[in-house]
């Protein structure tokens, strides 16, 4: 079984920041995006720092809250495997 936990960077550092720099560009403050999403004040900043995770229906509202849509793609494998 995969060990998830490797992820955790990945998450935070490819997959955020596009969150953040999208609330930017709407010019939508941390707490406003806490309003919008009817969650606890300051779990956004929590999210955007990386001391929580948000649960995978909170991430999909989340991009919804931005105009985003989250796109799967399949995995590219390596021959290393």
């Amino acid at each position: 079984m995969p060990s998830y936990e490797a992820l955790g960077p990945v998450f935070h550092n490819a997959i955020i920041p596009q969150f953040v720099a999208a609330r930017k560009k709407l010019k939508i403050s941390q707490l406003e995006m806490d309003e919008v999403l009817g969650v606890a004040k300051g779990l956004v900043s929590k999210w955007e720092c990386g001391i929580r995770k948000p649960s995978g229906w909170l991430f999909c509202c989340w991009a919804d809250a931005l105009n985003m849509q989250i796109t799967l793609t399949p995995k590219v494998q390596s021959n290393d495997s």
